[in-house]
């Protein structure tokens, strides 16, 4: 069942259980057990963070696998060794190594549990990859929350704590204390933590849980000396790693919000590393970033970009993000039906000059709805429900200047990304 495309988000909570993923991983062999790794989890960020300390940890010299979620264009974007996806052929071998793995799983789990989800079947593929490629490291996003996530049968060297928000309220809860509860759930006896600055309650919850499972936990401002200036687009952050003070390290994604994430990176790839961790690898590796759908330039004449921002925080980063010196600004915006639109589109209708309503995906809200929604926003909008149409339409208002953003869900980045990418 892949429950990412699956509307009753009802079914998805119900099916988060490791009992499954456990059999599963231990009919592979457990071999995600073999690879050190960091682990990542977060309401937002935890893919720039992902991202960024894989490719720190490529340019140290280390073969390293990254798993991520979701893709933009295709599956193969999720398992990656050395910033690059895995290639069709090795996808289907392990997937196929994990289909004859489900064969021998215990009647005792399956009867109880069910059979493996796609999400956790791509887990697996992802273990049994960078196992069978030689990874020395490997770098693990959170699928979903953090606790029952079909990844949190790892044992990380280091864990790492984006930055917390309301998402996903039906399955993980509806305050923030209870997020950051789910997210915590990665935290393992003994084994460090790296977190972004968070609000004060969401920190006193983190600082509970790591005490209650005796894992020595560290702050980005706090415990970590970070602060960050702001040149251009692009953060240039200052952090105290314990054994160096590094300046003038510019974040390779645009926006304010990527300060944070950069140094989390930096300090999580330091303590997997130590003195293996040089400054210019540092520098490196973070140029070399895959910028896939954050603040991603896909075409340009006019500049179009995709962004994944789904939430209202997330959405005002990326519109904070965009150059302020190109006009008009058209926006396409699609989102999931369990996503906070009105929040979103109140950010979207303060900057954009026009903005075009599509849906990418099943469980896309529908296009007409935000439009009337935005429209009691005061917003100018119209309507084209194919993501294709929707470029058509905002390319011809451009008129070859300005920039088109797209963002509201990474389905929708994803959707537009491939139509730029056909055309090429």
């Amino acid at each position: 069942m892949n429950f990412e495309r699956t509307p009753d988000r009802s079914e998805a909570a119900r099916a988060l259980k490791l009992e499954r993923m456990t059999a599963l991983a231990n009919a592979l062999g457990n071999p995600q057990l073999t690879v050190p790794a960091i682990h990542v989890a977060g309401s937002k960020g935890k893919g720039s963070i992902t991202k960024m300390a894989a490719s720190m940890l490529t340019a140290a010299g280390r073969r390293t696998g990254a798993f991520t979620s979701p893709h933009l264009v295709a599956p193969n974007e999720r398992v990656a060794v050395d910033r690059e996806p895995i290639g069709d052929g090795d996808f289907a071998r392990s997937l196929w190594n994990v289909s004859q793995a489900e064969t021998r799983l215990p009647a005792s789990v399956t009867e109880r549990f069910g059979t493996p989800t796609y999400f956790e079947a791509i887990t697996a593929a992802a273990f049994d990859h960078f196992a069978d490629a030689g990874c020395g490291t490997a770098v693990y996003e959170v699928g979903l929350g953090g606790r029952l996530d079909s990844t949190n049968i790892l044992k990380p060297a280091v864990c790492v704590l984006g930055s917390i928000e309301l998402e996903h309220t039906e399955i993980l809860g509806d305050t923030l204390e209870a997020i950051a509860a789910e997210k915590a759930g990665i935290l393992k006896p003994g084994v460090p933590a790296i977190s972004v600055p968070q609000p004060p309650n969401v920190l006193r919850v983190f600082r509970e849980s790591a005490s209650r499972v005796g894992a020595p936990l560290a702050v980005l401002g706090e415990d970590i000396e970070f602060s960050y200036e702001m040149e251009g687009r692009r953060a240039v952050i200052r952090i105290n790693t314990g054994d160096r003070i590094l300046t003038d390290v510019r974040c390779p994604f645009p926006g304010a919000h990527q300060a944070a994430n950069t140094a989390a990176a930096i300090a999580a790839c330091t303590v997997l590393l130590d003195d293996e961790l040089r400054e210019r690898t540092i520098r490196e590796g973070l140029a070399q970033t895959p910028s896939d759908g954050r603040m991603e330039v896909v075409h340009t004449q006019p500049t179009t970009i995709v962004d994944g921002a789904h939430t209202p925080i997330s959405v005002r980063a990326a519109l904070d993000a965009l150059p302020h010196d190109q006009c008009p600004l058209v926006t396409i915006f699609s989102c999931a039906s369990d996503k906070a639109a009105a929040g979103m589109l109140a950010h979207i209708a303060t900057r954009a000059g026009l903005t075009i309503f599509t849906e990418a995906g099943p469980r896309a809200t529908s296009a007409a709805q935000l439009d009337s929604m935005y429209r009691e926003l005061g917003g100018i909008s119209r309507v084209a429900r194919d993501p294709k149409d929707a470029l058509d339409a905002a390319r011809e208002h451009a008129d070859g200047k300005g920039t088109i953003l797209a963002c509201g869900s990474f389905m929708l980045a994803g959707a537009i990304k491939q139509v730029a990418t056909d055309e090429v």
